[in-house]
């Protein structure tokens, strides 16, 4: 089994963000009960009173083709059953990854699944032979989202020209797992570069790029453990991150993404359970136990509450319906930004994430992408602590991820007086060794300042009043930036 754990202008409000308070009893870290974690305690009622709030798009797929000539073709009916009912339950559609085998054996259901639920398909796991079959069967469906299977930089242009729109199975931060590296890759959704799909293209549209499964983009940057901090059932239940009577550190997972509607016209939170894990019979007794589905099946129902609690701040999209929003809003790849805190969590189950089994804390972390660039800043910093170029490198096979050489990293110099006086400009010096796309932030009380306006750069923010980002394309040399500020 080709088990694939991992397979211009931003609408700007505030939200006032409270940090977790007693998060550690121990100084292990190990247990975390559900009574200390207090994070993010109001942030359904400042949301909803936020003006300039975006949406949240939450989508639900599940890969559900037919097997490989070595499973004997098996096909997962009866795990697709089981999730429609979970999903559906909550009136959430499934995009169902299917090949014509799994598609004629589910006809009347797939249906059925669309007229009730609005249910759609993509193709997986090939697109030559399978797409025109599809739409004869399901005429309902434009099949325009493909799987991405080989990971290789010809997929893409391949797909764009049998007529797909969308390429699904991008794997944020993933090295090695499955033989799958897209390191490098932004998170959510972009446009694709006709070159290269782990990265943006730099003019217009192009294919719609659609994440495996969102990641906590905190912790899977710091530890490196992407494969563990996600948004996969499989991968949390076997790590011990979540259970089914304890689904906390989802739930401040989703806090994490939700929060950041605040910043962003839309958030894209991707979730996927194949239908081949929810099965124990004869033909699938080699993928999950019974105990293991049970529990697949609780934490993904407890999920699927958690985000509903949410009400309209929430809208439940197929992957058709998430990249028909895209192309409709967007002319070229939007930019994300987005501010994680860090979450305590159980102790990772040493057999399954022996390989990094860091659990943190870390601190506050902002992301940020667009077209030319993927930044990171922790809290206090001005620099980033990461700096992907996707301007001036675009090979698909980058040993270095789009990271720019140490070497090559700016000098940042913030030049203000030592003596306690009230700052009304903060000027930034930036000295480069060659040109690259870049980004400062500058963290501060913006509930007791306002920034006028910005010499030098783009201002992205303030972002729940305490951090600014501050966008730019530096030249060889001397680059200032200047923040005028106001006293509130």
């Amino acid at each position: 089994m080709n088990r694939r754990k991992s397979l211009k202008t931003l609408g700007l409000g505030t939200i006032s963000a409270s940090l977790f308070l007693e998060a550690f009893k121990s100084p292990e870290h190990s247990v975390v009960k559900k009574e200390e974690l207090r994070f993010l305690p109001n942030l359904k009622s400042e949301l909803l009173s936020n003006k300039n709030k975006g949406k949240l798009i939450f989508t639900f797929v599940s890969l559900a083709y037919t097997g490989n000539p070595k499973e004997g073709f098996r096909k997962p009916l009866v795990g697709m059953n089981l999730l429609a009912e979970i999903a559906h339950k909550y009136n959430i559609p499934v995009t169902w990854l299917i090949d014509l085998g799994t598609g004629s054996a589910m006809k009347n259901k797939l249906d059925e699944w669309h007229d009730k639920y609005g249910d759609d398909i993509g193709v997986a796991p090939t697109g030559e032979k399978e797409r025109d079959s599809l739409m004869k069967l399901f005429p309902w469906s434009k099949v325009n989202v493909l799987v991405e299977t080989t990971h290789k930089g010809d997929e893409a242009t391949k797909a764009k020209d049998l007529g797909y729109s969308a390429i699904w199975g991008s794997c944020w931060e993933q090295v090695g797992i499955d033989g799958i590296t897209d390191r490098g890759t932004p998170w959510g959704c972009f446009y694709v570069s006709d070159e290269n799909y782990k990265i943006p293209a730099l003019k217009g549209k192009g294919l719609v790029s659609l994440e495996w499964t969102s990641r906590d983009l905190l912790k899977a940057l710091h530890s490196g453990g992407s494969t563990i901090y996600s948004s996969d059932a499989f991968d949390v239940t076997r790590a011990g991150l979540c259970t089914g009577d304890d689904i906390t550190y989802w739930k401040a997972l989703f806090d994490n993404y939700i929060r950041n509607i605040a910043s962003n016209k839309f958030v894209f939170f991707q979730q996927q359970l194949e239908s081949h894990e929810m099965i124990y019979n004869a033909q699938y007794k080699d993928i999950c136990t019974p105990a293991e589905i049970e529990m697949d099946a609780k934490v993904t129902d407890a999920f699927f509450a958690y985000v509903k609690s949410f009400g309209d701040l929430v809208e439940y999209k197929t992957l058709p319906e998430a990249v028909q929003l895209y192309t409709d809003n967007f002319s070229e790849t939007e930019p994300s930004v987005m501010l994680f805190d860090d979450v305590p969590v159980k102790e990772i189950q040493f057999w399954y994430g022996r390989d990094n089994c860091a659990t943190g804390p870390w601190p506050k972390t902002l992301l940020y992408y667009d077209k030319e660039c993927q930044l990171a800043f922790i809290q206090g910093k001005f620099e980033p602590f990461l700096i992907r170029d996707y301007i001036h490198n675009r090979r698909l096979l980058d040993p270095a991820y789009y990271r720019i050489a140490h070497e090559d990293e700016p000098e940042v110099k913030v030049n203000i007086p030592w003596e306690p006086v009230e700052l009304t400009a903060v000027p930034v010096e930036i000295k480069a060794n060659k040109e690259i796309p870049y980004a400062v932030t500058f963290w501060y009380d913006f509930n007791k300042y306002k920034i006028k306006n910005v010499e030098g750069a783009e201002l992205v923010g303030p972002i729940e009043n305490q951090v600014a980002l501050l966008r730019l394309n530096l030249k060889k040399g001397i680059n200032n930036i200047v923040i005028h500020l106001e006293k509130l």
